[in-house]
C-alpha cells in the first residue's frame, strides 16, 4: 500500500515508520493501526511495547521477598553496582533473567588511574578540556555534559578500585593501544583503555571482560550479595497509581510462578534493546537492516552481533511513567573495524583502495573503522570491495595490530603478507582471494571488470601524483596497486554490537519522567543510561561504555545508595 506523505502526515497505520524510514522485517507493532499519525500527535502515538500490560495481581504472587537494594541484571554494570554497594555495607540482592553472570566486551576506559599516572612519564595524555571539546563535537553537543564530566572527574577513583581488585586476584593491568594513539591525526585516541591479562603475552581489548566479570562477581558474593538466577523481572511496582515511588519488582521463576521483591532502592541494569525490532524501528531505524531474524530473548547471550538484548528494563520503565531519553535516534555501536581489506591501526579502516560492488571508489579511506562502516552502509547491498597488491605490506607499514598494548611494537610487514597468502585478513576474518593478475582477482570477486579496472587505473594515477584529487586522502596513504600476487576481499554488512541509551537519566543515574523529575527510588546503569551517547558510538574512546556507564556510574551509584545519599 502506498501512502501520501505531506508536510503534516508521516505514516498511516502500520506499513511504515515515522519520518519515512523503512518498515522493520518483524512488522511495525503500533497500538492503533487505523489512526493517522501527524506532526500534532506523533509524540502521543503508542507502539505496542509502550502499552503497559495488565498488572500482575497479588493472588498470582507465590512468594514475597524483602530486599534493601535490588539490582536487576547480572552483567558487568549490575555486578559493579552490587560489589560497590555491598562493600560499603549495604544489603544487596541481584535478580537476573540469566542463568549465570553475563560476560561480553573488552577493555574499559578511564581518564586517569594509577597506571596512567605511570604511563604519563613517557606518553602524551589528553588535556581534559580539549578532550571534551573534541568528543562533544563528535556527538554534535547532543549529550548530557554533566555525565561526561562525571566520567572524567570520577573514573580514576572507580578504575583504581577495579585495578586493586583485579591485581589482588592475580591479573596484570595493561593499557590498550588505540587508533594512531597520541598522534596528531584527527582521529587519534589517547591512552585510557584498560585491560587485564594473566601474563605479559596476553593481548589487550576483546575478551578482557572474561577476566574481569568473574572477579567482580566474587567480590559481590564475598560481601554478602544474594543472587536470584533464571528469574526475569516482568513488571515494576510504582505506588499511588504510578505517581509515587517504585517499591517493588515482580519476577517470574522458571516454573512460571511469580515472586514480588520489595526494595528500598531498585537499579535497572538490563542492557540494550537491539533484539526488539519494534523498539529499533522507533528509536534506531537506520540500523534495522543490520539485525538478524532472531527476536526471542536469550538472556545468557555473550558476545553476539546483530541483535543482543530485548529492552526489558526500558519497557518496564516506560510502563510506570519514565520518559525516553532526549537524544534521537538512539546511537548504535557497530564493530570498530570497518570495511574489507587489511587494517593497519586498531579500530581502523582499510586505508588502501575501497570500492563498492559496482567497482566504484566511494570514500576517503583514511578513517576509523566505525566511520568506514557508515560510509559502507550507503553503498549497494552495504558492501565494500578491496583489491591490493603485495607491495601494500611495506607501503602501509607500520602495522599496529588490534589488541596491542601500548608498549607493543608493530608487526613485521612480511608476516602481514604471509597472512594474506594464507587467506587471512584480521581482525575481521574474511575470505581472501589471490591471483597473479588484477583481472583474475576481479573475476574471483565477481566484480564488473571494465569499471573496476578503470577505478584501479585512476587510483594508481593519483598515487603516482601524490595527490588524491577525488577524495583528499593524505599522500602517505596513497599506496598503488602494483606488485603480484594481488589480493581481494569483499566486506559484508557492518556488524551491530548493541544500541546505547534508553530511559531518561540524570547525572545521579536516577530515572526521570517527562518533566525531568526523578522517579523516587528507581535508577539505571550500564548501556541503558540515557543521553550519554549521540550520533554513533565512535570508538575514539575505546571502552567508553564499559568505563563510564558501567564501571564509573555503577561504582558511584552503589556507593551513594549504600551511604543513603540517593
Amino acid at each position: 500500500m502506498e501512502h501520501m506523505v505531506d508536510r503534516r502526515t508521516f505514516v498511516k497505520g502500520s506499513a511504515a515508520v515515522v519520518a519515512g524510514t523503512v518498515a522493520t522485517q518483524a512488522g511495525i507493532a503500533l497500538a492503533s493501526n487505523d489512526s493517522l499519525i501527524s506532526v500534532d500527535n506523533v509524540a502521543e502515538h503508542k507502539w505496542t511495547f509502550e502499552v503497559p500490560p495488565a498488572p500482575i495481581a497479588n493472588d498470582q504472587i507465590a512468594e514475597v521477598i524483602e530486599a534493601d537494594i535490588l539490582i536487576i541484571g547480572a552483567g558487568f554494570s549490575g555486578l559493579v553496582t552490587a560489589a560497590s554497594a555491598s562493600e560499603a555495607g549495604a544489603k544487596v540482592t541481584v535478580v537476573t533473567a540469566s542463568d549465570d553472570i553475563v560476560i561480553r566486551g573488552g577493555s574499559m576506559n578511564a581518564r586517569g588511574s594509577v597506571l596512567m599516572d605511570k604511563a604519563a612519564e613517557t606518553l602524551r595524555m589528553a588535556d581534559d578540556a580539549e578532550f571534551m571539546r573534541e568528543q562533544l563535537a563528535c556527538a554534535g553537543y547532543n549529550v548530557d555534559q554533566k555525565k561526561w564530566w562525571k566520567f572524567i572527574n570520577k573514573s580514576p577513583e572507580a578504575m583504581n578500585w577495579l585495578i586493586e581488585m583485579m591485581e589482588t586476584a592475580g591479573f596484570i593491568t595493561v593499557l590498550e593501544r588505540g587508533f594512531e594513539m597520541c598522534g596528531d591525526d584527527l582521529f587519534s585516541s589517547t591512552p585510557g583503555s584498560h585491560s587485564w591479562v594473566e601474563d605479559e603475552s596476553g593481548s589487550a581489548g576483546k575478551g578482557s571482560q572474561a577476566n574481569v566479570v568473574p572477579v567482580v562477581y566474587q567480590k559481590a558474593v564475598d560481601n554478602g550479595t544474594e543472587f536470584i538466577w533464571s528469574t526475569p523481572v516482568r513488571q515494576l511496582v510504582r505506588e499511588d497509581n504510578n505517581t509515587g515511588r517504585v517499591s517493588a519488582a515482580i519476577a517470574q521463576r522458571a516454573d512460571g510462578s511469580y515472586i514480588k521483591i520489595n526494595a528500598r532502592k531498585i537499579v535497572l541494569a538490563t542492557g540494550d534493546f537491539s533484539r526488539d525490532h519494534d523498539m529499533m524501528a522507533k528509536y534506531c531505524p537506520e540500523f534495522l537492516p543490520l539485525l538478524d531474524d532472531i527476536t526471542e530473548p536469550d538472556y545468557n547471550v555473550g558476545f553476539k552481533f546483530n541483535g543482543l538484548m530485548p529492552g526489558d528494563g526500558q519497557k518496564m520503565g516506560l510502563w510506570i511513567g519514565a520518559a525516553w531519553q532526549r537524544v534521537n535516534p538512539n546511537p548504535p555501536m557497530v564493530l570498530a573495524v570497518g570495511t574489507a581489506g587489511p587494517v593497519n591501526q586498531p579500530c581502523g579502516n582499510h586505508r588502501g583502495l575501497l570500492m563498492n560492488i559496482n567497482g566504484e571508489r566511494y570514500c576517503n579511506e583514511d578513517t576509523t573503522g566505525v566511520f568506514g562502516n557508515m560510509a559502507q552502509m550507503h553503498q549497494p547491498e552495504m558492501k565494500s570491495c578491496c583489491i591490493w597488491g603485495s607491495n601494500y605490506a611495506e607501503g602501509a607499514a607500520p602495522w599496529i595490530i588490534q589488541g596491542s598494548k601500548i608498549e607493543d611494537g608493530p608487526a613485521d610487514p612480511a608476516s602481514m603478507l604471509k597472512s594474506w597468502k594464507d587467506g587471512i585478513v584480521a581482525p575481521v576474518f574474511s575470505d581472501v582471494v589471490q591471483a597473479d593478475t588484477i583481472e583474475e582477482v576481479i573475476d574471483l570477486l565477481g566484480m564488473p571488470k571494465e569499471q573496476t579496472l578503470a577505478t584501479i587505473a585512476r587510483y594508481n594515477e593519483l598515487c603516482e601524483k601524490g595527490v588524491d584529487e577525488d577524495f583528499g586522502k593524505k599522500a602517505v596513504h596513497m599506496v598503488p596497486i602494483l606488485e603480484p600476487p594481488f589480493f581481494g576481499s569483499i566486506g559484508q554488512k557492518p556488524w551491530l554490537l548493541c544500541v546505547g541509551g534508553g530511559l531518561r537519566t540524570d547525572s545521579m543515574m536516577r530515572v526521570c519522567d517527562e518533566n525531568d523529575k526523578p522517579i523516587d527510588d528507581l535508577f539505571n546503569v550500564g548501556v541503558m543510561v540515557g543521553d550519554y551517547f549521540a550520533n554513533i558510538y565512535n570508538f575514539l574512546i575505546e571502552g567508553n561504555c564499559l568505563g563510564a556507564c558501567c564501571l564509573t556510574f555503577g561504582y558511584l551509584t552503589g556507593r551513594a545508595l549504600a551511604a543513603g545519599e540517593l
